[in-house]
């Protein structure tokens, strides 16, 4: 063998390495969460042109556990093959084809859209290809221990089973570290089936998915809906001034496509937004192969036609308008806004904070498909420095529930979370207990899966 052909032996046999440590550690990891972990996520929420088969297999409890423990055992056999250089060559095909099925399931741009740029941006090649075109060329190069002794084959085994077993080594001593500082005990997102763990609550850890059980506009929504505030930038955050440019730049960046990706996979078919966020989200939607129902929160006819051409079902005047209006006395102004909205086809509903608004739009005789009124508990510190500090958004829960069980048409509740003091289920607890049927919250993406979990189990014990 000439140096040239030694460098490049040796540098087959770093990348066997490199390549089987990955899929070593892969395996471990997951055998390691002690069935926490699952594929279920990855097929669920498949994307691109094969999305469509792998969302069908997802919804087979036993394609599942079967395909959990194929990618777990297989990644760890394939994996130690590869750094002791035993069979390596016969183990990566099998690699490529696991590489192969992760790359179609979610694959990146032209095929599909990004849902999140934080595992970086990707054009047709990405790291699954990367690794498959390197388990190739170690199918296609020897780099593996020799099988056969003779004419020296056992000098040639010691040259060639020492790299693998040093690595092995090291590795072993890596997994021990992590395992003794409990590095394995929590497992977090998982967004394929390799490992890319984030921060959020893994899709698989969901237990039910909510159904859509009420009518609003001639539309079946889930009980919990999406709320557009913190989306549109509206902290509501009292003193920190700074919350709602925050707001504004979290949701860029795939902020807006995960959560919207999470909502419906949680069951969430319905969102509450201005018009502008439509048109992306539905987008987002289409992407899972997931349905979400928009209702408009409008200011004007502009943003009526706006949310009609962006896929709208319905549309409601934004709540500060039509409470500017009905406390400035303004009738004529507010039959007009309500007409406006109107002219674009749609369903149109009102929106409040204050329950003397809705009073108003009764005693003049207008007719909305629905109502999203501001409601919530009033028991808590803020509430108690007087109004109008952004602290509060209705006054009167008491008033409210009163008022809105004599109406007919169906009332969305939003402002649940009383400007964050409020955890999300006991926001919803406090509403559904008063009579309102859809619940419109402001969740984050990270906290969707153990919002619904919470709201599904409340459910559970209504008997809905």
């Amino acid at each position: 063998m000439n140096n040239q052909s030694k460098i490049v032996n040796a540098a087959l046999t770093l990348m066997r390495i490199a390549v089987g440590w990955h899929f070593l550690y892969e395996g471990a990891w997951k055998l390691m969460q002690n069935g926490k972990w699952s594929c279920a996520s990855m097929l669920s929420g498949s994307t691109g042109p094969f999305s469509g088969l792998f969302q069908a297999l997802a919804a087979s409890p036993v394609f599942v556990t079967l395909s959990d423990w194929a990618v777990m055992l297989g990644l760890a056999a394939i994996g130690l093959s590869l750094i002791s250089g035993v069979l390596s060559r016969i183990a990566a095909p099998f690699g490529m084809m696991l590489m192969l099925l992760f790359y179609s399931s979610m694959p990146p741009e032209p095929f599909a859209r990004a849902i999140s740029a934080a595992d970086g941006h990707f054009f047709i090649i990405e790291r699954n290809i990367i690794e498959l075109v390197a388990l190739a060329a170690i199918a296609i190069f020897p780099s593996q221990v020799p099988i056969a002794f003779k004419n020296g084959a056992w000098k040639r085994l010691f040259v060639a089973i020492v790299p693998g077993g040093v690595a092995f080594l090291v590795f072993a001593g890596c997994f021990a570290y992590q395992v003794a500082n409990g590095h394995f005990k929590k497992s977090e997102a998982v967004t394929s089936a390799t490992v890319k763990v984030h921060e959020f609550t893994q899709l698989s850890a969901l237990t039910n998915k909510l159904g859509a059980t009420v009518s609003i506009a001639g539309v079946k929504v889930s009980p919990l809906v999406l709320g557009g505030d913190l989306i549109a930038g509206h902290a509501h955050a009292r003193d920190l001034i700074w919350a709602d440019k925050f707001m504004s730049y979290y949701h860029t960046g795939g902020a807006l496509e995960r959560t919207v990706r999470y909502a419906t996979y949680a069951g969430i078919n319905a969102c509450f937004v201005e018009p502008q966020f439509i048109k992306p989200m539905l987008a987002a939607a289409t992407e899972v192969n997931a349905k979400l129902n928009a209702f408009a929160n409008c200011a004007s006819a502009a943003d009526a036609r706006l949310a009609s051409e962006s896929g709208a079902k319905a549309v409601y005047l934004r709540p500060e308008i039509a409470d500017a209006l009905a406390k400035k006395g303004d009738d004529a102004a507010l039959k007009n806004a309500f007409a406006a909205l109107g002219e674009c086809g749609l369903p149109v509903g009102f929106g409040a904070e204050d329950v003397a608004t809705v009073e108003k739009v009764v005693k003049l005789g207008l007719k909305p498909a629905f109502w999203v009124v501001a409601f919530h508990s009033i028991d808590y510190p803020a509430a108690r420095i007087g109004i109008g500090h952004n602290n509060i958004w209705c006054v009167d829960p008491k008033r409210t529930e009163s008022v809105m069980k004599t109406l007919e048409a169906p009332w969305v509740s939003i402002r649940g979370l009383a400007g964050g003091y409020f955890e999300p289920d006991r926001a919803f607890e406090f509403a559904r207990k008063r009579g309102v049927k859809v619940v419109a919250i402001d969740l984050l993406e990270f906290r969707i899966i153990e919002t619904v979990n919470k709201i599904s189990a409340k459910l559970a014990k209504e008997g809905k």
